[in-house]
């Protein structure tokens, strides 16, 4: 079981505990995290839907299959942290180190065609093909790949991160927001967040 009693420069510490309080805790910071940068797909795919039988279950299912890709990445990110026996050491310097590749990410052609498809897929441009629940779930499956290809640096250090310290949490989970529900960003914003990523990486490294 990971270290539950690991501390922070940064705040107190509450670790990922056993597997089950991950699950829980992990499943209700996804809900508030994503379920806002989703809730224009959600209400788009609800008036599309409407007129359709079952379109609220299917619509809930929508929202499901969407945070069941983030908890498959959060259980997927506990198993290695507890198959490589973390906390180490020099935690605090590989928390930092993930937060400078965060920003680095930031600014790869992977990152932008994400976002693209993020926002592509906000916008349901055509009746839904087939089943209303198949429908559902593969645009929540998508649409949860999507948003992973965008914010899949930041969520490792949450996991890395996050579960040692409430306060970085509380840090990374205004980032994360800021990622998913910002405007659409000027061409200087992806290099404006890589550089705050680092530089945040690296106070990180300092203080941890």
């Amino acid at each position: 079981m990971p270290d539950t009693t690991m501390t922070s420069g940064m705040g107190m510490s509450i670790g990922p505990g056993s597997f089950g309080r991950f699950v829980v805790t992990w499943t209700i910071m996804m809900v508030a995290m994503m379920i806002p940068a989703a809730t224009p797909l959600v209400f788009e795919f609800a008036r599309t839907a409407e007129r359709r039988r079952g379109w609220r279950t299917a619509t809930a299912l929508l929202g499901a299959s969407y945070l069941a890709v983030w908890l498959v990445f959060g259980v997927v990110c506990y198993a290695l942290y507890s198959l490589l026996g973390m906390p180490w050491p020099n935690q605090g310097l590989i928390g930092g180190g993930v937060l400078v590749l965060a920003g680095l990410y930031a600014l790869t052609p992977i990152k932008r065609a994400s976002e693209a498809r993020c926002r592509e897929l906000c916008a349901l441009h055509a009746p839904l093909p087939f089943s209303l629940t198949r429908s559902a779930v593969v645009v929540g499956l998508r649409y949860g790949l999507s948003c992973l290809g965008c914010t899949a640096g930041l969520m490792l250090a949450m996991v890395l991160i996050g579960v040692s310290s409430l306060a970085w949490m509380i840090v990374l989970t205004a980032l994360v927001l800021i990622y998913k529900v910002a405007p659409v960003p000027s061409p200087r914003w992806p290099v404006a967040l890589s550089i705050g990523l680092v530089a945040l990486g690296i106070l990180y490294a300092v203080v941890a």
